[in-house]
């Protein structure tokens, strides 16, 4: 029987299956007795924790950063992620006085976190005035050189404009073979007289202590908002996925370079280092955006967005799906929803990692129990059919 493919670069391709065998392939088996909440824990009360980012250190150790009611919070655990410890705040929300002596609320959002090479711990996030022309909009980090013990003083890394319109989102790491250390994001700044937006990367060579002055552009779509970008390394290439609203609602895409070349010209909108990440196409009234990339240990690439496919038009109401791809990271299929999410529910702002053990873990802000959005976890197993 024939059946027709595509190749790695896209075009149409046919390939012979073999007699009475049907086409093999990978899926996720989500483990519903592993589902819980993470944040916030036992009888604490938070009116919102999100975003959460989960991350396993090279010892098989557990940490996991989330927005926590303005706040950015680290919880620890151990590999099987039964107890969790007792929050730490990483950025605590804080008051900023500009120079004519105007004070504003300066919220935290969007946190991630790296372990670099040489053993210190990295976390970013996104500071967010509550009101705007008094502070910046800006990416900071802060370092632990203890095993998360200690930590230092904020460092803020770039300043966008004091406006939400022309502000800055979504730090998200990536640490080269060489030990170059990026920091990915989202980025309004340039644009202030139009509503566009360009994925930049600023550059450090020390390991986090000093920075690029200026940021590079690595994507931008004339007219568009390239946004929410994430990072992987594959073999000799930077893979980034981003959402890109090319036409109708953000659909996820991933942008490409080559290590040694390293964005040395912007991924424009017509560039073929820019493709569309699914293998098939969804109608252009459905949302996919804020999508998020991990690697499984065998090599296949793994896809994680947010959508609102087959739930109706309000993206607040979107749902976490979770794709498998090739291990170039292209044609993403065999999608599965790791939670269980009523039409009147959310689970949003998601995030996948995969642990040493090839088990892969997906995490999201959800109120998928009726109460307050909070940090929810599952594990999954990978299937091979």
């Amino acid at each position: 029987m024939a059946f027709l493919g595509c190749t790695s670069k896209g075009e149409p391709r046919s390939e012979i299956a073999p007699p009475e065998e049907k086409p093999k392939g990978l899926r996720i088996e989500w483990d519903r007795s592993t589902l819980q909440r993470i944040a916030p824990q036992s009888d604490r009360q938070l009116a919102y924790a999100g975003y959460p980012r989960v991350k396993q250190l090279r010892d098989g150790a557990i940490v996991a950063v989330y927005e926590a009611d303005g706040d950015v919070e680290l919880i620890r655990s151990t590999a099987d992620m039964q107890t969790w410890s007792e929050p730490m705040v990483l950025f605590p929300a804080h008051d900023y006085t500009d120079e004519k002596g105007n004070t504003v609320r300066v919220n935290i959002s969007n946190p991630e976190f790296i372990e670099l090479q040489n053993g210190d711990w990295l976390a970013a996030c996104n500071y967010r005035p509550v009101r705007e022309e008094v502070a910046p909009f800006a990416i900071a980090i802060t370092r632990s050189t203890n095993r998360g013990e200690t930590w230092s003083e904020s460092q803020v890394i770039f300043e966008a404009e004091p406006r939400f319109r022309d502000g800055c989102w979504e730090p998200a790491f990536l640490q080269l073979p060489d030990g170059t250390l990026q920091v990915y994001f989202a980025n309004e700044a340039p644009f202030t007289e139009s509503d566009e937006q360009e994925i930049a990367v600023l550059t450090s060579v020390d390991n986090g202590k000093t920075w690029d002055t200026d940021s590079r552009t690595v994507s931008f779509r004339a007219g568009r908002r390239d946004g929410m970008p994430v990072p992987l390394l594959v073999g000799d290439e930077i893979l980034v996925a981003i959402e890109d609203n090319k036409v109708g609602q953000f659909k996820p895409y991933i942008v490409r370079t080559s290590i040694p070349d390293n964005w040395n010209q912007p991924v424009l909108g017509d560039s073929p280092k820019r493709e569309y990440a699914l293998k098939d196409l969804l109608p252009d009234d459905v949302y996919a955006g804020a999508p998020y990339l991990a690697r499984l240990t065998t090599g296949e690439v793994l896809l994680s967005y947010q959508t609102t496919r087959r739930r109706g038009p309000d993206w607040e109401k979107s749902t976490m799906e979770v794709a498998i791809g090739d291990k170039d990271g292209r044609q993403f299929e065999h999608i599965s929803q790791p939670f269980s999410v009523s039409l009147d529910r959310e689970a949003k702002w998601n995030a996948i990692t995969v642990l040493n053990n090839n088990t892969v873990v997906a995490t999201s802000a959800s109120n998928l129990d009726g109460g307050n959005i909070g940090v929810w976890m599952i594990v999954g197993q990978i299937k091979r059919d």
